[in-house]
């Protein structure tokens, strides 16, 4: 590219459209229908995983990776032994809040919302997505937090336990009872309050410094129904997946 003569100023943004940044921001001259049926889906699976790959509760009742843990670690789901107690929860709570999966349950749903300039008050540029990553690093402190107190005022376990076993539909179904319900530590299951009250009460405390148009009570319902989808989608992942690990081992 000649970057001489009169044309310097133009062909000198056409030079700069070469580094990544500039790639990035030119993302947003992408049609909206692309973004939103192409882009936004793809994004959102790397939050999924990257937020299912963090440190978190793990089967056995320590800190440990969110994702599933050995079989040899599983224990007996009614052992009050196994009960995480004041001291676990307290741990995996400030390594969630400022550890790496801070960093990973944030920074890819904030690229995630820029590319779609969500929301649009915030605009393309550099200073919204500052405030888009502040704005998701909120709502992520303020769900940890909610979910930690309600686990812990309501008396629910916070980990998922693996069924192994049975068909695709009979483990599907324990997928999706494992997001509602908790375990208690009498070994009984209650609904788990936690979920809807940090998925919606998360948004609801964030449109404190959201947008007017987002001040809602149908979006809080929608962004908080999309907690709710996101928990049950990585419970299924972590139910399926060590699965999936052993099928390409043996190969």
């Amino acid at each position: 590219m000649d970057c001489r003569g009169n044309r310097q100023n133009s062909l000198a943004q056409e030079c700069n459209f070469r580094s990544p940044a500039h790639v990035f921001i030119r993302v947003r001259l992408l049609p909206l229908r692309f973004r939103e049926i192409i882009l936004k889906p793809i994004l959102s699976l790397i939050c999924l995983l990257a937020a299912i790959h963090a440190p978190s509760y793990g089967q056995s009742g320590a800190v440990a990776a969110a994702s599933p843990a050995p079989a040899e670690l599983a224990a007996d789901l009614a052992d009050p032994a196994m009960w995480p107690d004041w001291k676990t929860r307290e741990i995996v709570l400030i390594k969630k809040l400022f550890g790496p999966q801070a960093i990973v349950a944030t920074v890819p749903a904030a690229v995630a919302d820029q590319v779609r300039e969500f929301p649009k008050e915030w605009g393309p540029h550099g200073d919204g997505f500052g405030k888009r990553a502040a704005s998701e690093y909120g709502q992520y402190i303020l769900y940890s937090g909610i979910e930690s107190a309600v686990q812990t005022i309501h008396k629910e376990d916070p980990r998922y336990f693996r069924l192994r076993t049975g068909n695709f539909f009979h483990r599907t179904a324990h997928v999706i009872s494992g997001t509602f319900t908790a375990r208690t530590q009498n070994g009984g299951k209650t609904f788990a309050l936690s979920l809807p009250a940090a998925s919606c009460g998360s948004w609801a405390i964030a449109t404190r410094w959201n947008p007017r148009s987002l001040r809602t009570p149908i979006s809080i319902l929608e962004w908080g129904s999309t907690g709710v989808e996101m928990k049950a989608a990585a419970n299924f992942f972590r139910e399926f997946w060590p699965d999936v690990k052993n099928l390409f081992r043996r190969k």
